[in-house]
């Protein structure tokens, strides 16, 4: 019986092993999740820092913050120009009375009613081909040759 002692013993001890080391590794899990969050707290006040420092300092700042500022200021003038490249494909214009985004073939806005101006489209004039006046006199002075129905190879 010695022997089913000693092995009930080992399981039971096994089994509380098993179970410390679980707690331990859920205690480490929740600490770890404890410092992302925190580290996520710390990122959002450096950005926020950084927003408030190019507000307050756009115009006069420090020169080790050029490359930053006018990176900052291409993206902007992108973001500008991808939002507006997305009104042309949804056919939206602002109106100039409100603000407010109206279709493009609207007559009037829809929020404060003042009329939308209508753009007159832009043609642009085809390039005229030039044909130099010795080229252009040597065409119009070649022989002109027809041909009849009955005989293509034939020469009126």
């Amino acid at each position: 019986m010695s022997f089913f002692d000693d092995l009930g013993k080992k399981l039971s001890q096994a089994g509380q092993t098993a179970v410390q080391k679980t707690k331990e590794m859920a205690d480490v899990a929740k600490l770890n999740s404890a410092i992302s969050d925190e580290e996520k707290r710390i990122d959002d006040n450096y950005l926020q820092i950084g927003k408030l420092y190019v507000s307050l300092h756009d115009a006069e700042h420090e020169a080790d913050f050029d490359a930053f500022i006018a990176a900052i200021h291409e993206a902007e003038g992108k973001i500008k120009g991808y939002r507006q490249q997305i009104k042309d494909i949804k056919g939206i214009v602002k109106c100039e009375k409100c603000g407010a985004e109206v279709s493009k073939d609207a007559a009037f806005c829809s929020a404060c009613g003042a009329p939308m101006p209508k753009e007159e489209p832009v043609v642009e004039p085809q390039p005229i081909e030039e044909t130099p006046v010795a080229e252009a006199q040597e065409i119009a002075s070649e022989p002109v040759q027809e041909t009849t129905a009955e005989d293509p190879g034939e020469q009126v």
